[in-house]
């Protein structure tokens, strides 16, 4: 995000590339047209989660599409779901999954997760839910600004993070944070779960590198003042 709010790719996520993951050889035709309109599409084929992982890893700092097998799923997806952490972090998570949301459907659900561990009376729980209040706010009003006309469905959960990608959840293409472009790189347990469990068509966009966020955050602060 720059200095007047607005959201910008990092460089580090290759805007323009997308790696898709396939079992069965077969690109969903949205993902097609989105390779007719300018964007880098390298298909990658791989069978169970751990040569997916590897994939994953081995392309960390580009996008990553996992498809598995094409007819699993639906071939237009038009629920998108955006599940974000914290910003700046995840300012990339959510210009993915407009992108391709206005492809699909514009609409998009904007979800952030407060873990169930926080018991009700749990000290931390109210300063976690105000948190997710804040993040979801502030995704909108970004979104509304990146991306005009999008209808964003902000939706504050209460779950175990990693539970977001079991078969309740209500989504067509999730959309996740993945590994920082960092060597080695790391899959953390929601997009761990999301790789063996999701019921959708997964993508994950690269966070950026730690010393990014802390200057963005830095940044937010002295706006702040």
């Amino acid at each position: 995000m720059n200095a007047q709010g607005v959201l910008r790719p990092h460089r580090a996520a290759r805007r323009d590339a997308l790696v898709v993951v396939t079992t069965d050889g077969e690109l969903p035709e949205w993902v097609v047209g989105w390779r007719r309109v300018g964007r880098r599409v390298r298909q990658v084929s791989a069978a169970g989660p751990l040569p997916t992982i590897e994939v994953i890893t081995a392309f960390a700092g580009t996008c990553v599409l996992l498809v598995g097998d094409a007819a699993a799923f639906h071939p237009h997806p038009t629920r998108v779901v955006a599940a974000v952490r914290d910003l700046p972090d995840d300012d990339a998570v959510m210009i993915e999954a407009a992108a391709a949301a206005k492809r699909l459907g514009d609409e998009l659900v904007l979800a952030h997760v407060v873990p169930v561990s926080f018991a009700e009376r749990s000290v931390g729980m109210d300063e976690a839910l105000e948190h997710g209040r804040r993040v979801l706010e502030s995704g909108v009003e970004r979104l509304a600004r990146a991306a005009p006309g999008l209808t964003v469905i902000p939706r504050l959960l209460r779950q175990r993070p990693h539970e977001l990608v079991g078969e309740e959840l209500d989504a067509d293409l999730l959309v996740l944070g993945g590994p920082r472009p960092h060597v080695p790189a790391h899959l953390g347990l929601v997009a761990s779960s999301a790789i063996q469990h999701a019921h959708c068509q997964v993508l994950l966009v690269p966070r950026p590198a730690q010393r990014v966020v802390r200057a963005g955050r830095a940044a937010g602060e002295r706006r702040g003042r």
